[in-house]
């Protein structure tokens, strides 16, 4: 695949993005196609999908993004015209190619990955253009480009929101002097109404255990019962879905839950995902135990 978008590149016009996206579309389509389940029909509906593994359409995209260059102005219109007109396969493409771009010129494009996540009509989209098109460029100067994603956290569309908590939860892997700053803007979002930005939340979370483990434990116990219940799922959920390999840190905030647990206000739904916690401390704690 490489070779060919090279070959097609070699008459590459700004002006006619179209029919180059068009020409990659054609190229992607070849590839194998997954399963696309976890896409609902409804989001379906408001683009096309054909279901084309994402190796492929990074392959796609990084041979794009190498040609390209640092050719911002050159190559914007055809990462607008990939996001915009070419569905969920485009928009894959599209990330790399922007998050290429943003390295060469972060100012300029960093804003119009901020509009196009106001676009995203599914978590794929919004998870994407995060760690391909808005994290290369954070990842590099964190201390630089950090302060420009706190917007995003209050952004009216939650797409826009999931998008920025996804690159900040991701930080603390590469910079675990940044999980304590991370757990603050994460803290933000903790009782945001919106499942999808919720889940985004717990992942930022959990995340940060990579970096700095105390930092994340502390954390839990200071929300841990949360003063509102919309930040119950994410709480439980952070345990539930912490790796195997940080779980044992956790075993200490066992009684914290349990007692949780026995609060008669939660509703069926938050009793169990406590409930659900509280298993998963427990066996972390008999394994702790055995150690």
């Amino acid at each position: 695949m490489t070779k060919s978008v090279a070959s097609m590149l070699t008459s590459y016009d700004s002006a006619a993005a179209r029919e180059t996206a068009q020409r990659l579309r054609e190229l992607w389509l070849k590839a194998d196609k997954v399963d696309m389940a976890s896409i609902s029909q409804e989001q379906r509906e408001l683009q096309e999908i054909a279901g084309i593994g994402v190796p492929a359409l990074k392959e796609i995209g990084d041979a794009v993004a190498k040609e390209a260059g640092k050719k911002v102005d050159e190559y914007l219109p055809l990462a607008g015209t990939l996001w915009d007109e070419f569905g969920r396969e485009g928009r894959v493409v599209a990330a790399i190619l922007l998050g290429s771009l943003a390295l060469a010129e972060p100012a300029k494009v960093l804003p119009v990955l901020q509009e196009m996540a106001g676009t995203c009509v599914t978590w794929e989209d919004a998870d994407r253009l995060a760690m391909d098109g808005v994290e290369p460029v954070v990842r590099q100067k964190p201390q630089a480009w950090l302060g420009t994603l706190e917007p995003w956290l209050v952004d009216k569309n939650k797409w826009v929101r999931r998008a920025g908590i996804t690159v900040i939860g991701r930080l603390p892997m590469k910079y675990p002097e940044l999980t304590r700053r991370t757990l603050d803007l994460a803290e933000r979002l903790l009782r945001d109404e919106d499942p999808d930005v919720r889940r985004a939340v717990s992942f930022a979370i959990r995340m940060s255990a990579r970096g700095e483990v105390p930092a994340v434990v502390g954390f839990l116990a200071r929300h841990v019962p949360p003063t509102e219940p919309s930040g119950n799922w994410v709480l439980c959920d952070v345990i539930c879905s912490m790796s195997k390999q940080s779980l044992p840190s956790f075993a200490g905030m066992l009684t914290r839950y349990e007692r949780w647990a026995k609060d008669p206000q939660l509703s069926p739904q938050d009793k169990s995902s406590v409930d659900s916690a509280v298993q998963v401390l427990r066996e972390a704690a008999r394994k702790r135990g055995r150690a």
